[in-house]
């Protein structure tokens, strides 16, 4: 029998462990991020949902960013326990409990992945969970820590594109066979050879195209994705870029930024997250 050493294979992503240790980017990036419209986010809700979560459960949301899911969480009524490892995320998340009114229910952690939290005394809440945020050198201790900080249940939303600028229009339109395997699939094999009993749906939402100042930057960033191209594949991948990139020339913003024009791709799509949960084995005992 082949056992496949997930860890190992965690580790060997090369960019988990790069974001998990750029401190400077997030920090950067804290004030323009989840800026977005006054719109319900069905992600948000789904998330919600499927968490199963009790009107007086407390919440540790490892990740938290600015408040994506803390803010909405605790407009439900629930005490959360919010925790990043970038203190301009929690200085804006904390901005932005106090214009949603709910401050008082949210508990900032400065909190990396990467450390060991044993020294930390960290509180336990009835659920903890990470959303697109589960972003750590160690794949086994990573899932360990989140599990000691809950007493019943853990969730994750993990992204299901097996790397970043991933586009499956692109990539079905130059043959381009899909490369490796999304963090999910190394989560579940993980947790799975734990003798834990993960289950997994997929939340979909819109998602819009990145923005790119230039047709050069939009370029670099989806090429990225493909960078195993054959002679073939690359001559579509310009072909493509070439009928499908427009330029447009009025001013927008993105992530924050103000944009003299921008380039984008034509199309739209569906962003799929892996949704992956289990109850403490605990529940079972």
């Amino acid at each position: 029998m082949i056992k496949i050493d997930w860890n190992e294979m965690w580790r060997s992503t090369e960019d988990s462990i790069e974001r998990s240790n750029n401190l400077d980017f997030w920090n950067d990036f804290a004030p323009r991020f989840g800026r977005k419209n006054a719109e319900a986010d069905p992600y948000i809700e789904l998330f919600y949902e499927y968490m199963e979560a009790d009107p007086k459960d407390t919440l540790f949301d490892m990740g938290c960013g600015p408040g994506t899911l803390a803010i909405p969480f605790a407009k439900k009524g629930h005490e959360v326990f919010a925790a990043d490892f970038s203190p301009e995320m929690l200085k804006q998340l904390m901005i932005r409990a106090e214009d949603a009114g709910v401050a008082e229910r949210i508990h900032p952690i400065e909190l990396n992945w990467n450390e060991d939290w044993s020294l930390r005394d960290l509180p336990k809440c009835d659920i903890a969970f990470s959303s697109r945020s589960f972003i750590s050198r160690d794949l086994t201790s990573s899932l360990e820590k989140l599990e000691s900080v809950a007493k019943r249940r853990v969730c994750i939303g993990a992204w299901d594109l097996p790397a970043a600028g991933y586009d499956r229009h692109l990539a079905k339109a130059i043959g381009y066979e899909r490369p490796g395997i999304g963090t999910h699939y190394m989560i579940m094999g993980e947790l799975m050879d734990r003798d834990v009993f993960p289950e997994m749906k997929y939340i979909y939402t819109p998602f819009r195209q990145n923005k790119y100042p230039t047709r050069q930057a939009a370029e670099e960033s989806l090429r990225g994705a493909f960078s195993h191209m054959t002679a073939e594949q690359e001559e579509k991948f310009v072909q493509y870029l070439e009928e499908h990139l427009t330029h447009h020339p009025e001013k927008s913003m993105f992530q924050g930024k103000e944009l003299d024009g921008y380039w984008q791709l034509d199309h739209n799509d569906n962003s799929s997250i892996a949704f992956i949960s289990w109850n403490k084995r605990s529940v079972y005992e």
